[in-house]
């Protein structure tokens, strides 16, 4: 029998859980924008988001209704892409981007580049810190970057590959502390820094499937396994503690692959193993899966429903699970007629589940393919085109198998160069209405004149004609977070600003005109 007081005390937590999830506020948008090879999201204390959506390498600010604030590219013909991006500190984030220099030897005919990875540091704003790139000692050519993670000691580790697969790693200068790289046809998926200080690497080989490895701090192997043998895929960990591993990827079935979670143990001994059937439709096995803790403590998974030549369609695919992976929630989504691959998942302080990726289809201005981001509540629900496919769990049985790698060692560190640029307004259209569209076009970025800049606080902004309506600016701090907004009176040719209560730092002002935009960046000393 329940208490009035016990009664009362789950009434409050049942309202207080109801509003939580109505302040969520899911979205749906597609942009009209070029993306970063993993469309990063990464959430700032302001609760803006830094995302990989840009023309050329690059980024933007948007805020947590995923509109544009901010965005800026980094040009030059030596850098062919922003592949990752990581936050150290609110104001600082590690890139990993992949830095064309000199040529390769031929072959059949045809010049291969040189693709190094670069790693350097970066502002929220874009602004590029220090970059350097790091030929490897192997001498080989396509070393493109997957990822990176950022370690205690305030290094990095980068890792990629494809016809063979490296792991890099530098310290807080970026200078290089060890380098691998294993001439075997491969790729790690992820490579993550334990608690006591040893990394967990994830990968493929051609001749293991689904392998994992444990490393030392400087780069040795512990032990290195095989599981889902010869072609299944691993994606993505979760780490729980030193000797507690959560892993998710594909199995190698000759009946259909599963998606699979499974937990290992400190010596990658399997703790349990959970297969996700998803017929009549089939995993999409070339996007990989992510995972992530939530706010309560247990999984959240994001894949890809759809095989090319056998389903019609693709669907991002979300599941909550318990902390055995059996699952509490499925939801899909998606508009008939369109096919949406995944990219990056991203837990919300909210406690909702924001993922990217790239649909395909009829959209606007002609395009076939563009950029989106998809935000859920905390029970995976979105606002519209909302999709159920249930999915069917069994227990699996994985054995692990031991093997060696062998690598060459060693890389060394250049200097890489970007310049950072500003393109015109992009549009964000709505996903639940694909011809809902912030309409930017025809709006041309205005040129403006900031002097002094750097100055002390106070500046004056010279408008290059006089207004020729009323309008408004905004001034944002170094992550986005909004400090103000005043308006602007129709004829105005000069505004005097005055930041000098804020301090010394970067901020982003931007100024909204029917007919133009422009955003300008000054710096307090």
């Amino acid at each position: 029998m329940m208490t009035g007081r016990m009664a009362l005390v789950v009434c409050s937590w049942m309202v207080l859980d109801a509003a939580a999830v109505q302040a969520q506020q899911p979205f749906e948008k597609i942009y009209d924008a070029g993306a970063s090879y993993q469309l990063k999201l990464v959430e700032l204390s302001s609760t803006n988001l830094l995302t990989g959506l840009a023309w050329y390498p690059g980024v933007s600010l948007l805020d947590k209704d995923g509109n544009f604030i901010q965005f800026n590219c980094f040009y030059g013909d030596s850098l062919l892409g922003l592949i990752s991006f990581q936050k150290h500190f609110d104001n600082e984030f590690y890139i990993a981007t992949t830095y064309r220099k000199d040529s390769c030897s031929s072959l059949g005919g045809t010049i291969i580049l040189f693709s190094h990875p670069a790693i350097g540091k970066m502002d929220s704003l874009g602004n590029i810190l220090s970059l350097y790139y790091y030929p490897f000692n192997s001498d080989h050519c396509g070393n493109i970057p997957g990822d990176l993670t950022i370690t205690n000691d305030e290094g990095a580790v980068v890792w990629g590959g494809t016809n063979s697969f490296y792991a890099l790693r530098v310290d807080s200068n970026l200078t290089p502390v060890w380098a691998r790289r294993f001439n075997s046809v491969g790729q790690f998926r992820f490579i993550k820094e334990l608690p006591g200080g040893d990394l967990l690497a994830g990968f493929d080989m051609d001749t293991a499937g689904a392998s994992v490895a444990r490393m030392d701090a400087a780069g040795n192997f512990l032990w290195c396994k095989s599981y889902m043998r010869p072609t299944g895929k691993i994606h993505d960990a979760v780490i729980g503690s030193d000797s507690s591993f959560v892993i998710t990827g594909y199995t190698a079935s000759s009946s259909g692959r599963k998606l699979f979670m499974m937990k290992l143990n400190g010596a990658g001994e399997v703790q349990w193993c959970r297969g996700y059937d998803s017929a009549p439709y089939s995993w999409y096995v070339s996007q990989w899966s992510q995972i992530e803790r939530t706010l309560d403590g247990k999984y959240v998974v994001l894949a890809t429903l759809g095989e090319p030549g056998v389903d019609f369609f693709f669907r991002p695919y979300l599941m909550k699970t318990d902390l055995s992976g059996d699952t509490l929630w499925t939801h899909s989504v998606g508009a008939s007629g369109y096919s949406y691959y995944t990219r990056d998942l991203l837990t919300v302080s909210d406690g909702g589940f924001m993922f990217s990726g790239i649909v395909w289809g009829d959209l606007p201005e002609g395009n076939s393919g563009l950029p989106y981001i998809f935000k859920a509540d905390s029970l995976g629900h979105f606002p519209c085109l909302e999709e159920h496919y249930p999915i069917t769990v069994s227990n699996l049985f994985p054995t692990d198998s031991s093997f060696t790698l062998t690598s060459v060692d060693g890389a060394t560190m250049y200097p890489a160069y970007a310049n950072d640029t500003l393109f015109d307004p992009l549009n964000v259209y709505g996903a639940c209405n694909i011809t809902s569209v912030q309409d930017h076009r025809g709006r041309r970025l205005m040129q403006l004149h900031i002097h002094p800049n750097p100055n002390t606080g106070r500046f004056t902004v010279e408008f290059p004609d006089p207004l020729t309506v009323d309008s408004f600016y905004s001034v944002y701090d170094a992550v986005g977070r909004l400090l103000f907004q005043r308006p602007l009176v129709k004829g105005r040719e000069t505004e005097e600003i005055d930041l000098s209560q804020f301090g010394k730092g970067t901020y982003l002002i931007r100024f909204n005109m029917p007919e133009a935009v422009s955003q300008e960046r000054v710096v307090l000393q």
